[in-house]
């Protein structure tokens, strides 16, 4: 097959809106779910909380926030990418200072599951429906600069609110989070366009819009994709996936505390699980252009069990140093891997339609949190969980393996399209 010209370079517009969903995806995820590893104890001093009622809360929050991803599915078919991110910028914003403001628990939930709910507004489900607008052929590496913010906060926004903590206290250092949420809303509005063709481009930076002939169109209707064995192959395999990442990887510093490590160095290989969680992104996402999402994503679940399986090594720095990297480049590659499979078997035209109703498996990623609780509230350890996750991420893999590349829309081999 002939190659396509492109003129995709680094000045592409598209690539601007990729970095901004990366800062959203900063400092909303960050906000949300990081920063709790510097707020837990003092909130608990200050207000007289205690740490399970805050886990409580967080508990709820994150699931209102998973709950948000249909709903935010939905209404960005309906209503303006720009308006959306800018408005979840500013309801993000104002939730994060009023975090910092009240002493009653009640309060602080609801500010919490608002800040959740625009996680999904500001970067999250919106910021892949503009990548998946702004780019055909280059989504892959789009999605992993999109989805790199999130794991970024987890290296960097920690310890800077521990240093804002100790130098400021509480409020004002939800109040400095706050306002820097605050500055993407006019950033949005002034950088989002909602697709291409509003500036006169084309997707990628080509020349002309790509020719749509050799696409199948699918029925991506609610009820269709219900009776579609894509798409519950793909929801059961990302949401198993997903809820094996999100609990363990929030739980990695107790993890390597209880192996042995004192608290700064667990603290430490906490955070290169991240930076290798962010750095991971964009090269699964370079995976998925040069070969396709269905390889990346039959790849990366083997590559996730694999890295699993690290854990039953002898205890030491080493090892633990090696499955902090190795399971964070695998995790951290999923948010990446599942928008371009999503796009890739249901076609980007319906890819808000599809992916409001994988989300709804995603939801699954809230369980695995009591998983390790139990866990460890029976074993005093984590050993049962990691059994449970690695039962979830074979039967992920299986499920991957199931799915058929020529019942994908855009399966046409990525190495020969650029």
């Amino acid at each position: 097959m002939a190659r396509q010209r492109t003129d995709t370079t680094i000045m592409f517009y598209g690539w601007k809106l990729s970095f901004l969903t990366m800062g959203c995806n900063f400092m909303l995820q960050g906000s949300a779910l990081y920063c709790m590893n510097a707020f837990m104890e003092p909130l608990c001093e200050l207000h007289g909380w205690s740490r399970a009622g805050l886990n409580v809360s967080m508990g709820l929050a994150a699931l209102m926030g998973q709950l948000a991803m249909p709903l935010a599915a939905a209404v960005s078919t309906r209503h303006s990418l720009r308006a959306l991110t800018t408005l979840g910028a500013l309801c993000g914003g104002v939730a994060t200072v009023c975090m910092g403001m009240t002493d009653s628990l009640r309060l602080f939930t609801l500010f919490f599951i608002i800040l959740w709910v625009c996680t999904q507004f500001c970067g999250g489900v919106v910021g892949n429906a503009l990548m998946s607008r702004w780019f055909r052929h280059f989504q892959g590496r789009a999605f992993g600069l999109a989805n790199a913010g999130t794991s970024l906060s987890g290296v960097i926004l920690p310890f800077l609110s521990m240093v804002l903590i100790h130098g400021c206290g509480v409020a004002a250092s939800y109040a400095a989070l706050g306002a820097l949420t605050l500055l993407l809303a006019p950033l949005s509005w002034f950088l989002v366009r909602d697709e291409p063709q509003a500036m006169e481009l084309h997707p990628d930076g080509r020349r002309h819009e790509p020719r749509a002939a050799g696409v199948a169109r699918v029925n991506a209707s609610f009820m269709a994709l219900a009776h579609s064995r894509q798409a519950w192959f793909v929801g059961l395999a990302f949401g198993l996936a997903l809820m094996t990442g999100s609990a363990v990887m929030s739980q990695m510093k107790p993890r390597f505390a209880d192996m042995g490590l004192a608290p700064y160095p667990a603290m430490l290989l906490a955070c290169l699980s991240a930076l290798f969680a962010a750095l991971a992104k964009y090269a699964w996402g370079w995976f998925s252009d040069r070969f396709t999402p269905l390889a990346a994503a039959r790849l990366i679940m083997a590559c996730s069990v694999a890295s699993l399986l690290l854990l039953q090594l002898p205890p030491s720095l080493v090892s633990m140093a090696l499955f902090s990297m190795a399971f964070g480049s695998c995790i951290g590659g999923l948010w990446t891997v599942l928008p371009a499979v999503v796009s890739y078997y249901f076609g980007s035209q319906n890819f808000l339609s599809a992916y409001k109703f994988i989300s709804f498996f995603i939801i699954l990623r809230c369980a695995g949190f009591p998983v390790m609780g139990l866990s460890h509230d029976l074993c005093g350890s984590y050993a049962l969980a990691d059994i449970f996750f690695g039962v979830c991420l074979l039967l992920s893999c299986v499920l991957t393996l199931l799915l058929r590349r020529d019942d994908a829309v855009e399966n046409t081999p990525r190495r020969h399209r650029h």
